[in-house]
């Protein structure tokens, strides 16, 4: 059953993606999506599915708090990418084993989400889904990555896990909708991309959301 359904989500991702459809409920103040501006750097994260107590899960990552945008917040392993990453996939693989230690050479890549512009750090970012046999020995940097954050595959299709708080950014309060999962709350970008990943799942998996 496990290998049907990472044969099926490998399969729709390379279908038409659900894309903005499916990530603007998730979007902070329900704003349209930007598109990317002159000068927008490349990054890439990782969406890692793994067997974890009999389901398949994935890992988020805590990131410890430093000077800018997406301090102490709840994402996916990633970065920016750099010169000799070669492409964005690349620079998702390299980052999750800086961050988490999980090997590059272990994953096998099923395919990307739609590219996300995060405005606010000016990055467009790529969403890289990938598939270990086994779970990972995880082995974290404590200078980028607080704690990690399991996350079973079939959460994400709970409804009643979606909820809007009231945020302070950067002086501003704001309300977010989001995923409070694990005693965490996870929003902006990190939420759009989890919103696009569960209809995939859905799609790949023949259910309704």
């Amino acid at each position: 059953m496990k290998d049907n359904i990472i044969d099926r989500i490998k399969e729709r991702l390379r279908a038409k993606l659900p894309g903005e459809k499916a990530r603007q409920p998730m979007a902070p103040l329900r704003i349209p999506e930007h598109k990317p501006l002159p000068g927008t750097k490349k990054a890439g994260v990782l969406i890692l599915v793994f067997p974890r107590k009999g389901e398949l899960s994935t890992i988020l990552i805590k990131r410890t708090e430093y000077p800018g945008p997406h301090s102490g917040q709840i994402s996916f392993p990633g970065g920016k990418t750099e010169r000799g990453d070669g492409s964005q996939i690349n620079t998702a693989l390299r980052e999750a084993y800086e961050e988490t230690g999980i090997v590059p050479e272990k994953i096998t890549v099923l395919g990307v989400l739609t590219p996300l512009y995060i405005s606010v750090s000016n990055l467009e970012v790529l969403p890289v889904v990938g598939f270990s046999e086994k779970q990972p020995e995880f082995m974290i940097d404590p200078r980028e990555v607080e704690y990690l954050v399991y996350l079973p595959l079939k959460d994400l299709s709970q409804p009643d896990l979606i909820i809007e708080k009231k945020l302070s950014v950067n002086g501003f309060s704001i309300k977010a909708p989001g995923y409070a999962l694990n005693n965490e709350f996870i929003w902006g970008a990190t939420a759009m991309i989890l919103a696009e990943f569960a209809e995939v799942i859905s799609e790949a998996a023949g259910t309704t959301r």
